[in-house]
């Protein structure tokens, strides 16, 4: 044992699980020296499943308090994660990149945390030890659904622990420990709003009660429940969500406009009758001139609106003789807001049977029979404006050669207003065990099912392909300015589909039993054996609506395709834990999984602590791991989805020519699809460390890691890198027959990002988390804190065989950014009844993408480093009652401007900005037992 006072337990505690606890408590403080030492118990720390002195594992693991989670002021599980340094916003998912980042419809609003940039179906969640449901469509668990409230700590085990824990554990661990032993009431309310206008209001309201008492009532019970609502905030609020930027030569401007443009049948050109009045929905771009260009940015929700409701239920019984049984249940409620832009009506491909198909062709073939070079759109979904319409316009058709001729509109559908879909997510677990002690094994044997279900329904915005088209043919709305007749606006909303667009649902059900005992004593201590097996059912079921099926609203790449699939996995484990000496303990532990229809695995894993004086640990471990592909990574139909705005087609429009043309600035679609025939990643992770206590107030603790990945599960080569080398990726571009252009090739019709096993990964870095008591009077103590990640290797293989480097670069293949460093240095006054905090969240600048008007050879530019300052103040000196006030991002910085970043919004990163700006909060907390 390092130390016997309590803090300097509490130091040890964080030393010997890795990096620590963010702080340690305030209402925890500081024991004298000569306080006597108090009893300590054995528990389970994540990484293991010996029960044994808490802080005495070789593994890093990170522990989070719940006065570490009150202290960080943040709204959510999402955002708490967020401020550790070994997560990354390479390879995760906010509920903000839904809307923002490009969701039209079935983005389902989740939240999934990806270690070590690694991405989340490589990060394995828990609650209490356990699996729980995943996200819809996804092997990862939606970190939105836990609520804060409920948990009375995290740890994060940064390190791989397949053997342990099996599949999704290639990267680490993220525990949820729940609060089951609470005694008392406790009520707590917070409000908050950014002090810019223009929402972003946030409030929540929680209770947690406990009752009874598990020693002398024989059992006690945890119930609590919470409510939370978040307003929206609009990119029309915010003056860096701009898509932009004449300088840095960025024009993430939408090719489709309003007013609309008039389509060429002759070349697919587009004409502007409009140009350059183009306001106030659309643009003219100096680097892009000759057309008008529609901007995104204003209409969408870059934090969009969501409410929460959550209720827990966690009760313990004595049954006796070393005998408990237990329950664990909760319920969450997630409703999600998106709003995006208006939708597009550009063309998109429809099938032979389509409605709109047969409507098209039977006006060509009536009406329209005189004009055969419109018989090229058939199949598109394109309108066509009449001659009769008061809105034609007749003059610039006879400029165009047009006159007296349909024309064919790319426009954006201003009368049917902005997009707006809703996603609630219901979340339900339960867990019923027993655990005690019989003939000297501790044991611990439970059932658990766990279902999340996400139901998305189209509020607002969505036309039906067939009426709204059909009703622009008949030239009843203007295309080129407002339409102020009730009547023909009444029409348009009509045509608006409002209703259910898919349900999807996970659940996994199982049953597992785990047993640890000392099986002999050494002279240096004794042998631990732990044993354990589990059998769980893993299903999912997406069910589009009919109308998704069928493909009949405007707005998304392609039809929803239903799939149901489910599989049993089998495992079984074994960990050994020897004390070689006093000083050095060797952890051996190996498990089997079988997945059904992909196969079975052995990985072990050993690892090693050594103390060889007083405030001294060195730790190290290594072990194989996989990643099974998921159910939706096998069986997932194929789908479609959409390119951002304004990719280019460098075959038939080069660069150096057009700007403006369908090639020229246009979002394609992308082929998306499961592969039954992948073959689990495989993996091999090392760490070891040192952690030292040169004094009673003073902690350091280095972490090197190592991970390396072979047969990555890929969407295939990133769309960015496909259409900057058309020619050598024209393999995975389907294109559609020759239309009398110079290339003499089709328009796209389709990118491939169906699933694949491509290459491999290498990961290194190291963690670093020190800690220093600066101050330690009775008066008063100050402590400071830094903990920060640095990656020194992050590559990813080519096709070729080569690697490339994905740290610091924002056009990498990984999603997000893998940043280089990221930290958080936090410091910590205590006196009396006050405490305050002030902490530092910062990361290094990192290289930006071009943009799509720069060449090759032009040098990519740097985005600034961005750092965020939070500060909070609590007093408890009233009875039973704490009051918090804080601010985060004190110093109101606006994220730093980048080409990079995804979706509908350009000019900052969405994958990790905090768009609010300042946000001040206060938070009431009332205990009584």
């Amino acid at each position: 044992m390092f130390i016997n006072s309590r803090v300097k337990k509490c130091l040890s505690q964080a030393l010997g699980a890795g990096l620590g606890l963010l702080l340690i408590s305030a209402a925890q403080g500081q024991q004298p020296a000569d306080a006597p030492t108090q009893k300590i118990d054995k528990v389970v720390v994540t990484g293991s499943s010996i029960r044994r002195i808490e802080g005495e594992t070789a593994l890093p693991v990170l522990q989070i308090t719940r006065e570490d989670i009150q202290r960080a002021g943040v709204a959510n599980t999402e955002e708490l994660l967020k401020t550790i340094s070994t997560t990354s916003s390479g390879g995760s998912t906010s509920v903000a990149n839904t809307a923002a980042g490009g969701g039209q419809g079935g983005g389902g609003s989740t939240s999934l945390i990806s270690l070590r940039g690694l991405g989340s179906a490589r990060t394995l969640v828990l609650i209490n030890g356990r699996r729980t449901a995943p996200a819809g469509g996804s092997s990862a668990i939606d970190v939105s659904t836990i609520p804060l409230a409920a948990i009375e700590r995290i740890e994060v085990l940064k390190d791989g622990a397949s053997a342990i824990y099996g599949s999704d554990a290639v990267a680490g661990v993220i525990n949820f420990i729940l609060r089951t032993d609470f005694s008392g009431t406790e009520f707590s309310v917070t409000v908050g709003a950014p002090t810019r206008t223009g929402g972003g209001n946030d409030s929540k309201i929680s209770a947690f009660s406990g009752f009874g008492d598990f020693n002398k009532n024989n059992y006690i019970v945890n119930l609590g429940g919470g409510y939370k609502k978040t307003e929206a905030i609009f990119g029309n609020t915010r003056a860096f969500a701009s898509n932009l930027n004449v300088d840095e030569k960025l024009d993430r401007l939408s090719n489709t406009p309003f007013p609309a443009s008039i389509v060429l049948p002759s070349n697919l050109a587009l004409r502007s009758p409009n140009y350059p009045d183009c306001g106030p929905y659309s643009k003219v771009s100096p680097l892009n001139p000759g057309n008008c260009r529609y901007d995104n940015s204003p209409y969408v929700s870059l934090q969009p609106k969501s409410e929460q409701a959550n209720l827990v239920l966690n009760a313990r019984f004595n049954l006796g003789k070393e005998t408990e049984a237990y329950v664990e249940s909760s319920i969450t409620r997630n409703k999600t807001t998106n709003t995006i832009q208006h939708v597009l009506i550009n063309g998109t491909a429809l099938t032979s049977t389509h409605p709109y198909t047969i409507t098209l062709t039977n006006l060509l073939n009536t009406q329209y029979a005189a004009f055969p070079a419109l018989r090229r759109f058939i199949g598109l979904g394109y309108s066509l404006l009449p001659t009769t319409s008061p809105y034609y316009p007749t003059a610039y058709a006879a400029s165009i050669g047009l006159a007296g001729q349909p024309l064919v509109l790319q426009l954006r559908s201003v009368p049917t207003g902005v997009r707006v879909t809703e996603d609630t997510t219901d979340n339900a677990r339960i867990v019923a065990g027993f655990k005690g002690n019989r003939f000297g094994w501790e044991y611990d044997t439970a059932f658990m099912y766990a279902e999340n279900k996400l139901s998305e329904n189209l509020k607002d915005g969505w036309p039906l392909f067939d009426q709204y088209l059909s009703l622009l043919n008949t030239g009843v709305i203007n295309p080129f300015g407002p339409t102020t007749d009730p009547a023909a606006l009444a029409k348009a909303d009509a045509t608006i589909f409002r209703g259910n667009w898919f349900v999807n649902k996970t659940n996994t059900s199982g049953f597992d039993v785990k047993a640890s005992r000392e099986l002999w004593q050494m002279p240096s201590g004794t042998v631990n054996l732990a044993v354990g097996g589990e059998v769980r059912k893993e299903k999912i079921d997406l069910q589009p609506s009919q109308t998704n099926i069928d493909f009949l609203v405007a707005g998304f790449g392609g039809a929803g395709v239903p799939i149901a699939a489910s599989r049993t996995v089998e495992s079984a484990f074994a960990e050994l834990a020897i004390p070689l000496s006093k000083a050095f303990e060797a952890d051996l532990a190996v498990r089997y999984d079988n997945y059904q229809r992909v196969g079975s695995t052995v990985n072990p894993k050993a690892s090693f602590r050594w103390q060889p004086a007083e405030g001294v640990l060195f730790r190290a471990a290594s072990g194989t791991g996989f990643r099974a592909p998921t159910l939706t990574d096998l069986y997932a139909p194929v789908s479609f989805g959409i390119t951002t705005n304004g990719q280019r087609d460098l075959i038939r429009c080069p660069q150096g020519g057009p700007t403006t043309g369908i090639d020229c600035s246009n979002q394609f679609v992308t082929v998306n699809g499961g592969n039954a025939t992948l073959k689990p990643e495989k993996s091999r992770s090392t760490s070891y460390g040192v952690l030292l206590e040169t004094s009673k107030d003073i902690s350091i603790g280095v972490d090197f890691f190592l991970i390396q990945l072979k047969d990555v599960i890929r969407t295939g080569v990133p769309v960015a890198t496909i259409l900057a080398d058309p020619k050598t990726y024209a393999a995975l571009i389907a294109r559609g027959p020759t239309d009398g252009d110079p290339s003499g090739v089709g328009r796209i019709t389709g990118i491939s990002q169906t699933l694949t096993n491509l290459g491999k990964s290498n990961v290194e870095g190291i963690d670093v988390d020190v800690k220093v008591r600066a101050v330690n009077s009775p008066e008063y103590k100050l402590t400071f804190r830094l903990n920060g990640t640095y990656m020194s290797k992050f590559e990813t293989q080519n096709l070729d065989g080569s690697f490339s480097n994905a740290i610091n670069n924002g056009s990498g293949a990984v999603p997000g950014v893998v940043l280089r460093w990221r930290h958080v240095l936090s410091a910590l006054y205590e006196r009396g009844p006050w405490n305050a905090s002030l902490s530092q969240n910062f990361q290094v600048e990192y290289t930006d993408t071009r943009t799509a008007l720069q060449a090759a050879s032009v040098v990519p530019r740097s985005v600034a480093p961005y750092e965020t300052l939070d500060t909070q103040v609590s007093y408890n000196g009233f009875k039973s009652t704490r009051l918090t006030f804080g601010i985060k991002n004190l110093l109101d910085r606006d994220p730093p401007y980048a080409n990079h970043g995804s979706g509908f919004v350009g000019s900052y990163d969405l994958s990790y900005s905090d768009i609010r700006g300042r946000f001040a909060y206060v938070t009431a907390t009332y205990l009584f037992k």
